[in-house]
């Protein structure tokens, strides 16, 4: 059920990307709204995978130790709990991908309700639906977790950074719409695109205030991380490759914050700024699994 629920909400995130590809090269306001509808759509049918996979899961771990136990491995019976306990759809790369995705759909959806702005889909959309692609093709088995892992914080750390990492896509997806508007703007031949999109001025306040609200939960993500690092390895901080580049994403974002409310930076520099940032992420989220021995759970490289 799971599978069917995530490859229709796949095919429905591919819907609502090719109507909003449809409207920013027509005229036709409707496939807007069709767009926006089907992503409704789309993310209903996502959280149902979500929780079918959650319950599937859980379910798979309570037997195993159940079967543990009749086998008199009460240890290993105790550890398989233990991971139906904690486990969360987003352990390993399928979910991680698959959340992620989701989760820039559902923050273009706030959006879309709040701010009559539908251009924005086509510049968001596409970032959501090339991760959802990531996921739809990688390996859906669940993956044994060390037991570290296995724990509550799983379910706190991670979704604290997703969110905020889905917040600086977004920002990313309007720094795109920010610079194609600037040079239509520019040029002496715009097109209807133009008209379509907002200011510069409101794009780039758009950005600023997508970041700053992305910024709190990314720094409460680290330092949980680190907590949680602690109550998992007995120490804090310990220069993981995953830990030095969040660091390094955190200071990206800083710096952003600092030219823009201090040093009085707007428009392209700040939008180029936005959208290295973004690539940071990137790289902090799926480039350092192949580099951590801790973190590389996701990509199934680390111990």
């Amino acid at each position: 059920m799971e599978t069917i629920l995530f490859n229709a909400a796949y095919t429905f995130y591919s819907l609502c990307l090719l109507f909003y590809l449809l409207y920013i090269f027509t005229k036709q306001e409707s496939f807007s709204r069709w767009g926006f509808g089907v992503l409704a759509v789309a993310l209903a049918l996502h959280v149902g995978s979500l929780v079918t996979r959650t319950v599937t899961a859980r379910h798979h771990y309570y037997q195993q130790a159940e079967v543990l136990r009749q086998e008199g491995k009460v240890e290993a019976a105790i550890g398989a709990e233990r991971a139906g306990n904690s486990y969360v759809p987003w352990s390993n790369w399928f979910e991680s991908f698959s959340f992620f995705g989701g989760i820039i759909a559902a923050i273009y959806l706030v959006i879309g309700l709040r701010l009559a702005i539908p251009i924005l889909g086509a510049f968001i959309m596409p970032i959501s639906w090339c991760l959802l692609t990531i996921a739809f093709f990688s390996d859906r088995s669940l993956k044994e977790l060390m037991p570290a892992l296995h724990s509550y914080w799983m379910a706190i750390h991670v979704p604290i950074m997703f969110f905020s990492y889905s917040l600086l896509g977004v920002a990313f997806a309007v720094g795109v719409a920010y610079l194609i508007q600037e040079h239509q703007i520019k040029s002496k031949h715009p097109n209807a695109l133009t008209f379509r999109l907002p200011s510069l001025e409101d794009l780039d306040d758009l950005i600023y205030k997508l970041i700053m609200v992305a910024f709190p939960p990314l720094t409460l993500g680290i330092f949980l991380g680190g907590v949680w690092a602690y109550s998992a390895w007995g120490r804090f901080w310990g220069w993981d490759p995953k830990e030095t580049w969040a660091l390094i994403t955190w200071f990206v974002y800083v710096i952003y914050l600092h030219l823009r409310l201090f040093v009085g930076w707007r428009g392209r520099k700040t939008a180029y700024l936005s959208m290295a940032g973004f690539l940071v992420v990137l790289f902090t989220y799926a480039g350092v699994n192949y580099l951590s021995p801790l973190h590389g759970f996701l990509s199934g490289t680390g111990r």
